[in-house]
């Protein structure tokens, strides 16, 4: 269904103010969650919401963010009972004020409580401010290896902020074969999932998207997307201080993030030019059969972004949008 942009700030708003969420970060997530439904990532948008809801009801303590600093360009924030799309935003403000200043960054974040929100987001940030980016997250044991059937891995998505003369390269995924998020939303609108996404609880291909709880989800491109997410568990999980395989439950994963300025080896005006050339080559190669267009990752996402704030108005499946008002 379409709804008026205003229309579902207030509603959403209204939910998270009624829950205990500070006014600041009820807008830090109004702004994310909004950007990722004007895209049609409906799977980071407002269906999040009642898991953030759900997450602060069980927080015990006071919220708390706490840098540790490691050295000139590293730092590393324990984040207690915070929100995890809080400290997620938090991770990218402080990895641009260092990037920007020193060249390069690396800012990790554990501790936190919940979903960071889609990576893409901050590669966004990273990206409009002249920043190359990296960024992964672990996240509760969700994946089986390949050829497994027991979940050990988390879903461990990727993205990586290109910054360019025009709209920034965005590469944003998940390493499962579909996010949690897609999966959520076909088991509330009763779809069934192609298989090679689920294995129910005898390591069965499923068609049921319930049996990413029942049993596991498999890897994106089978052992290629094994491979990166194991790599992620390290990086994102180990590597930081937080954990990794079954001990990765809620508020024990982490998220980390790299930015560097694209002129740390060559001039800023021969690395856009390259670029350039590059995007300008790939956009101007030969179509495959029955292909219309080539477009560069994140084109068509920030196109979208732009155009429904221009118009003011939100497409939101139908169950999210009943969701929101019965919460």
């Amino acid at each position: 269904m379409k709804v008026e942009i205003s229309k579902l700030k207030e509603l959403s708003r209204s939910v998270m103010l009624n829950n205990g969420i500070s006014v600041e970060d009820t807008e830090v997530i109004i702004n994310h969650l909004l950007d990722e439904e004007l895209l049609g990532k409906h799977s980071h948008g407002f269906i999040r919401l009642s898991a953030i809801i759900n997450t602060i009801k069980n927080f015990n303590g006071k919220s708390t963010l706490r840098c540790e600093k490691s050295s000139d360009f590293a730092l590393r924030i324990i984040a207690d009972n915070t929100l995890g799309l809080i400290a997620a935003y938090n991770t990218a403000k402080q990895t641009i004020s260092i990037a920007d200043e020193k060249g390069f960054a690396i800012v990790s974040s554990i501790g936190y409580k919940g979903t960071t929100g889609a990576l893409g987001y901050y590669a966004r940030m990273i990206a409009h401010k002249g920043l190359i980016g990296i960024i992964s997250c672990s996240s509760e044991y969700a994946v089986a290896p390949w050829g497994g059937k027991d979940a050990i891995l988390g879903t461990n998505p990727i993205a990586i902020a290109i910054p360019n003369e025009d709209e920034p390269i965005i590469s944003d995924f998940s390493t499962a074969a579909m996010t949690y998020g897609d999966l959520m939303l076909a088991a509330k609108e009763g779809r069934e999932v192609p298989y090679g996404i689920v294995l129910d609880s005898e390591g069965r291909p499923s068609h049921d998207p319930n049996d990413a709880n029942n049993g596991c989800q498999l890897p994106m491109a089978e052992h290629k997307g094994y491979a990166l997410g194991l790599a992620v568990e390290v990086l994102a999980g180990l590597f930081i201080g937080a954990k990794a395989g079954k001990e990765a439950v809620n508020g024990s994963d982490g998220i980390i993030m790299l930015a560097f300025r694209p002129n740390l080896f060559v001039s800023e005006d021969r690395y856009l030019s390259n670029l350039a050339s590059l995007i300008k080559e790939i956009k101007n190669s030969t179509f495959s059969f029955g292909s219309s267009e080539i477009r560069i990752p994140g084109e068509n996402s920030i196109k979208k972004i732009k155009e429904g704030y221009q118009l003011g108005i939100c497409e939101i499946p139908d169950v999210v949008y009943e969701e929101l008002l019965a919460l």
